[in-house]
């Protein structure tokens, strides 16, 4: 019995009953369009709000958006995506390791597209 399982945070995205009830039908109909109609009768799928400032994003309870829009966050993603890019330039064979030296732009660039895909 396939179960697809929904978290979000109660009142933030979800606002309606309407828009509940009609996720639960697109994700349901998705499913069953990739493993087929015999699994329609069994597939659960479920709804869990967590209550806002019941979760956290990098330790920080949300919904902070003080926080989500300011410069202490958009730091953080940066210096990720910055570890990540080093990372998967280095496995591509393209750098050296992180600690030695940083990428040449070409070969960032080309991280970059399998980063984002176009790859």
């Amino acid at each position: 019995m396939p179960i697809i399982v929904v978290k979000t945070v109660k009142g933030a995205v979800l606002t309606s009953d309407e828009q509940k009830r009609e996720l639960l039908k697109k994700m349901t109909d998705t499913f069953i369009e990739v493993v087929g109609e015999v699994a329609r009768p069994y597939t659960y799928c479920l709804i869990e709000e967590t209550p806002m400032f019941e979760w956290s994003l990098a330790g920080v309870p949300l919904p902070d958006f003080k926080y989500l829009t300011g410069p202490d966050f958009k730091g953080l993603h940066k210096k990720s995506e910055e570890i990540m890019l080093a990372y998967m330039a280095q496995m591509a064979g393209q750098a050296p390791a992180p600690a030695q030296a940083k990428a040449d732009p070409e070969k960032s660039a080309k991280a970059r597209a399998q980063w984002a895909g176009e790859t």
